[in-house]
């Protein structure tokens, strides 16, 4: 009798072992270069920098199998400045994502934590900020500079064949008010081959109660004076990209507006987007690309404008080692009286600002 009773809790054991399988992925990436900056507060400056490209990361990705074609996940992903090996994100343990959830092939995902946003997941890839950090739309004031993770948020995604969609809501966490520094946003892509169609919208209460890493930079000479008093954020954007042959051409347009953002009234930017690569072998490519923004200052008919030329070159050592290249050259016209090409370099003394340089970035 106790030989059996042995047997069948071994072969219970063994049954949910098999059952309950699961994976623990670790993987990362490392990006490093060397750059040359015009303009830094009137000085010319020489500097290394991590993750020009891709922000320097490594995390983990589990699964675990629930069945039923329903898993348990979750994701773990630190950032880190290679150059000195500091965190990232403030400082944060795991800054860049925090998640955990349920997903089923049927009805899709649920997770909890700190994620992404949709401008991030649907528009970004359309943007030449996908190439580098210095090439994103004046000040990140979009948020398709990859920058952006919402804290305390739920969010749910389901994919349609080739369409993916997902809907965000983050609490506010603020006693006796459930609106307040609340945050939603929606977007959506269709990938089919050689097209890529993408949209999102992203709505924020007191955005400034954000900006502290979790949205802007302080440093940020764009909008860092409308962000820190605007009664909310809404930005909405999309685009397209296809590619033909050895050329993938795309393009973007994203609308932004701070409520009350200056004295009392709105300010609107709106980002217009082309750019192109050319494939010269599955090993080599380069692309160009040209940002025009175009701003509107409500409370006294202010017109910040700037135009940004991006240029970048990418040879591959291999399937996970990079070699690149790349060159921004912004200029602040109108009312906008500094360039400054990223939030996360200072900005110029004057309306012109460039950097130029090469790196190496390899994934694991």
């Amino acid at each position: 009798m106790k030989k059996t009773f042995c047997t069948a809790a071994i072969l219970s054991c063994a049954a949910a072992t098999a059952h309950a399988q699961g994976s623990v992925t670790l993987y990362g990436l490392i990006d490093a270069s060397v750059q040359f900056t015009t303009n830094q507060d009137g000085g010319k400056t020489w500097a290394m920098s991590s993750g020009t490209t891709r922000g320097s990361r490594f995390g983990l990705l589990g699964r675990e199998d629930l069945g039923g074609g329903t898993r348990a996940v979750f994701r773990l992903e630190n950032g880190f400045d290679v150059t000195d090996g500091s965190l990232g994100q403030g400082g944060l343990m795991f800054g860049r994502q925090a998640y955990v959830g349920i997903e089923n092939d049927s009805w899709g995902a649920l997770t909890f934590g700190r994620q992404y946003e949709s401008m991030v997941d649907y528009v970004a890839h359309l943007t030449a900020a996908d190439w580098s950090v210095y090439m994103e739309h004046p000040g990140d004031m979009d948020l398709t500079n990859r920058g952006v993770r919402v804290d305390n948020s739920v969010k749910y995604t389901k994919s349609y064949g080739a369409f993916t969609g997902s809907a965000l809501y983050s609490f506010g966490g603020q006693a006796g008010s459930f609106g307040k520094d609340s945050m939603w946003s929606l977007g959506g892509s269709y990938d089919d081959g050689p097209l890529y169609v993408g949209f999102g919208m992203t709505y924020a209460r007191q955005p400034g109660d954000r900006s502290a890493g979790t949205f802007w930079k302080a440093t940020n000479s764009a909008i860092g004076e409308f962000v820190t008093v605007a009664h909310s954020f809404l930005t909405v954007g999309g685009g397209a990209a296809y590619r033909f042959g050895s050329i993938k051409l795309g393009g973007d347009i994203t609308s932004t507006t701070y409520k009350d953002g200056f004295e009392g009234q709105n300010v609107n930017f709106m980002n217009y987007e082309l750019n192109g690569v050319y494939y010269f072998t599955p090993a080599f490519s380069a692309g160009l690309g040209a940002t025009y923004t175009d701003g509107k200052i409500d409370a006294n008919d202010g017109d910040p404008r700037y135009i940004q030329y991006n240029a970048t070159a990418t040879y591959s050592l291999s399937k996970r080692t990079d070699l690149y290249a790349f060159a921004t050259f912004q200029r602040a016209m109108g009312d906008a009286q500094v360039a400054q090409v990223t939030q996360f370099i200072s900005p110029s003394n004057n309306q012109k600002q460039a950097s130029i340089g090469v790196g190496l970035r390899h994934s694991f």
